[in-house]
């Protein structure tokens, strides 16, 4: 894997982040409060649904608490690395399948970060967060659609891209999809049967264990963009204003 070069610290910022992670404080905090009411004298551990897994019936996946990284990377790795430049930009994208900024940032910037990955311009490193789990209900739909674009990539990093832009335009908001539609949604556009990966929930300690305690130090939501590491602020909404940062660095 290449190494970063040093160049210049730019800028292109992350428009709507900070506002995913404010969504992330207010529901956590209501939700909390709200549990405790209701649950008042039992057991406080008995609801952690990170931990447990979704309510029976809704299809959600637990895992097997074994981390797994995709195929390519290494288990404390947070990211999966789509494209390897020798000499062009290291770009790693930080997004969470619930966060409605990162599905206007999928139709803006995500066409122009395939293209150029896959014409070898830049490395390219996602990271897709389970940041908005406590929020969608049941909890865990976040780590679940992205366990679901991972397994399609699994097969083929290629199947990233019409994965990982299918979930966003059926993006559920807060009631979250069970993995029969999660399932669906990823074959439809993959060719590819998640079923079983998806069943076991594969990749949800690797992106609750390395990918979310990584991404919680190096950037402060979602969407973000690094080029080289550094931190970038810009007009995310805007088509073409990822792609010319890029290309200037």
């Amino acid at each position: 894997m290449s190494q970063p070069r040093s160049r210049t610290p730019l800028v292109l910022g992350i428009i709507g982040g900070v506002a995913c992670l404010g969504l992330v404080l207010v529901l956590v905090i209501g939700g909390v409060a709200g549990f405790l009411i209701l649950r008042e004298g039992s057991d406080p551990g008995a609801g952690a649904a990170t931990e447990e897994g979704p309510t029976e019936g809704t299809g959600g996946s637990t895992g097997s608490g074994e981390v797994v990284a995709p195929p390519g990377a290494a288990a404390d790795q947070p990211y999966v690395e789509l494209s390897t430049s020798d000499d062009g930009p290291v770009v790693d994208v930080y997004l969470d399948f619930l966060c409605p900024h990162c599905q206007t940032f999928e139709a803006t910037q995500g066409p122009d970060l395939q293209e150029m990955a896959e014409a070898g311009e830049i490395t390219l490193r996602m990271h897709p967060r389970p940041m908005l789990d406590a929020t969608s209900s049941p909890a865990g739909y976040s780590g679940r659609a992205a366990n679901a674009a991972l397994c399609a990539a699994a097969e083929d990093p290629a199947n990233w891209y019409p994965a990982s832009a299918a979930l966003f335009a059926q993006q559920p908001g807060s009631a979250g999809l069970p993995d029969e539609e999660l399932i669906g949604i990823v074959g439809e556009a993959t060719s590819v049967d998640i079923s079983d990966c998806q069943a076991e929930g594969t990749y949800l300690p690797w992106l609750e264990q390395v990918v979310e305690p990584e991404a919680q130090q190096a950037v402060p939501g979602t969407p973000a963009v690094l080029i080289d590491g550094e931190q970038f602020s810009g007009d995310l909404t805007s088509s073409g204003s990822v792609r010319k940062v890029v290309e200037a660095a």
